[in-house]
């Protein structure tokens, strides 16, 4: 008996915790987004438009960041969604006689289905699969022998999104995320044009 009891005590002194596997929960996430820029194709449209002497340079690398709110309904399924900002990408040029400087922006809301692996109580890898209703913002300013001249548009599409990612759990209420998203050709082929974001983010989960 005292063998029986001892050995009762010690497990429950072992077993660690499961933590709810439902509820709400917040996650706020930053991170480091690229925004693909077809160069070449700027590029070939200026030639074209008779510019010579173009020398050309990209920066399509910026801070992203999201807040989201979520609700897991059981230890494997999860739905999600809020706000993201996934910063702006630049050209610039120069050509005999002027200068060309271009941005584009991307931000929207969107809405995911999350699904959920636990490796243990503290750790658990997910994939997720949604949708983003994404606002692009483009602008263009020039200049050459006959002044300045700047163009802007804006596009709002629902376009589709990927992701996975890994959640560590510091305790039952707080948690650390990484993942990785893909967002597939934002904006419009015939106003902002069309470009995959990439974003991966690092941030805090909270359940409540």
């Amino acid at each position: 008996m005292k063998k029986l009891a001892l050995l009762a005590v010690l497990s429950t002194l072992t077993i660690a915790p499961a933590y709810a596997a439902d509820g709400f929960y917040a996650v706020g996430s930053v991170g480091w987004s690229k925004l693909d820029l077809d160069k070449g194709s700027i590029d070939s449209q200026l030639v074209s438009a008779g510019v010579t002497g173009l020398n050309s340079s990209t920066d399509e690398s910026d801070v992203g960041y999201k807040l989201q709110l979520g609700y897991q309904f059981t230890e494997n399924l999860a739905i999600e969604g809020g706000y993201i900002d996934l910063g702006k990408t630049s050209y610039s040029a120069s050509y005999t006689g002027g200068n060309a400087n271009a941005e584009a922006k991307a931000r929207g809301v969107n809405l995911s289905v999350v699904y959920i692996y636990p490796i243990n109580n503290d750790f658990s890898v997910f994939g997720k699969i949604g949708i983003i209703d994404a606002r692009v913002k483009a602008s263009v300013v020039a200049t050459g022998p006959g002044g300045t001249a700047s163009a802007s548009a804006s596009s709002t599409d629902v376009k589709p999104t990927i992701g996975f990612g890994a959640t560590y759990n510091l305790n039952e209420t707080v948690g650390i995320r990484a993942e990785y998203e893909f967002f597939n050709k934002l904006g419009n082929s015939d106003s902002t044009g069309e470009s995959n974001v990439n974003l991966v983010s690092a941030g805090l989960v909270y359940k409540f």
